[in-house]
């Protein structure tokens, strides 16, 4: 394992960790039921490291970039990405998802404009959005504001 090293376990596979080294090792994870869909086999495992996504720019500015860590075809129910906002960098508008969203900071200082409130959210901070809730974020430190998010996709959400 190296740092950035991301894992996506297939459904009905099991998974472990051991840490042979002897610094510390951070793992990140997150646990959610697959939902399958009609006319679709599951998807595999996958993994990677996030230092060799390429990213794309977020509404057409150098300054956010999104990097998709997982496949976005129709068999995942997961999407996982990384924004990466430079000082300054902010979504040009208030959206909205009808999917659920965990945001876990990576690094840097933000504010976050959810359910029309701001505040302010760092490293090592936990964010979960519910469905149809505006959001948004700003860069308000003077390094980049980088967060994981997942989202729910594919899929009609539960009612």
């Amino acid at each position: 394992v190296a740092p950035g090293m991301y894992l996506y376990t297939a459904p009905g596979e099991g998974m472990e960790f051991s840490n042979t080294g002897e610094e510390p090792m951070t793992l990140l994870l997150l646990r959610q039921r697959y939902k399958p869909l009609k006319g679709y086999d599951a998807p595999k495992s996958y993994f990677g490291n996030a230092a060799e996504v390429v990213p794309e720019n977020l509404f057409g500015m150098e300054n956010v970039q999104r990097y998709f860590l997982l496949p976005t075809d129709m068999s995942m129910d997961l999407g996982m990405y990384i924004f990466y906002f430079q000082p300054g960098g902010c979504h040009t508008y208030a959206e909205t998802h009808k999917q659920e969203h965990g945001m876990y900071v990576l690094d840097g200082e933000g504010a976050y404009y959810l359910d029309d409130n701001w505040s302010i959210s760092k490293k090592d901070d936990f964010v979960w959005m519910g469905p149809y809730c505006p959001q948004g974020a700003y860069c308000v430190g003077r390094k980049p504001y980088i967060y994981l998010l997942s989202k729910d996709c594919n899929r009609d959400i539960d009612v």
